[in-house]
């Protein structure tokens, strides 16, 4: 069978099962990659610390690429490697325009997700399962000021999440993307449109880490789910979507692997690579 040296895997309802669980069928698979000396790289849009601690403390999980490929995060040496940032410019134009309006604006610096304490309560409004309602809100840092006030405070913006109520922030956020520049987003649920510098994706970084590692790009697969997978998909030699994943996804990909619920990671690299 092929040689696997790198697995790029999407978090949530990829690698992860709905309730943010870790299958106990992918938990076996991080061991079996690990005895082989293959890598196993949380490819999210999560910022570093949101990465389940089982995946960033296992022998076979040396890297995270977060906020979609905003960061390259070393985990042994604890520093980024590469860092692509949205200007700071851009953010605060962006902001600006949708601060009036009830949109939640989250921007991921220094591993962390800032929210402002003033829009907690929208979280309560947006339309977003309960499950994800609350892991929402336990991953957020609450600050007293507005996130223009926080940007001299915080290292570089990898990523604005931006969750809105209605039509109407949705409408702002697409037009201020267009006319601003400079940023493009992905709509990863009804309620939420995640920004990142044009130059932020998780196919860039899967193609800057395959370099800096010395992967052939055949020898690496990716597991993606969503619209903000797409790129990794198409860059990775094999790019797998899941079977719960949307039809965009799909389309990208070369195969299709088992639902994340079932710990579709796993039986796809046992039924294709033997491992």
């Amino acid at each position: 069978m092929a040689v696997v040296r790198a697995v790029f895997v999407d978090l949530d309802d990829t690698f992860l099962a709905p309730d943010k669980s870790i299958p106990p069928e992918n938990l076996r698979m991080m061991d079996a990659l690990a005895s082989r000396g293959a890598e196993l790289i949380p490819c999210t849009g999560r910022h570093v610390g949101g990465v389940p601690q089982a995946m960033r403390e296992h022998d076979c999980v040396r890297h995270v690429v977060a906020s979609n490929g905003g960061i390259v995060h070393d985990l042994r040496s604890g520093r980024d490697l590469r860092v692509v940032a949205i200007e700071r410019e851009s953010v605060v134009a962006l902001y600006r325009r949708l601060k009036p309006l009830p949109v939640i604006v989250d921007a991921f610096a220094d591993g962390y997700a800032y929210s402002e304490e003033v829009r907690r309560h929208l979280f309560d409004q947006i339309d977003v399962p309960e499950g994800l309602r609350a892991y929402l809100k336990a991953g957020r840092t609450f600050v007293d000021m507005t996130i223009e006030e926080l940007l001299p405070r915080v290292g570089p913006i990898t990523k604005l999440s931006l969750f809105f109520v209605g039509e109407e922030g949705a409408a702002a956020i697409r037009e201020g993307i267009r006319e601003i520049g400079g940023m493009y987003f992905v709509q990863t649920s009804a309620s939420n449109y995640e920004v990142m510098s044009t130059e932020a994706t998780k196919g860039s970084a899967l193609l800057w880490l395959a370099g800096h590692e010395g992967w052939p790009l055949d020898e690496v697969v990716a597991f993606g789910d969503n619209n903000n997978d797409l790129t990794m998909l198409d860059a990775a030699g094999d790019g797998v979507a899941m079977a719960n994943g949307n039809d965009e996804a799909k389309r990208h990909a070369d195969h299709i692997a088992p639902p994340a619920a079932e710990g579709g990671v796993a039986l796809y690299l046992r039924d294709a690579y033997g491992i």
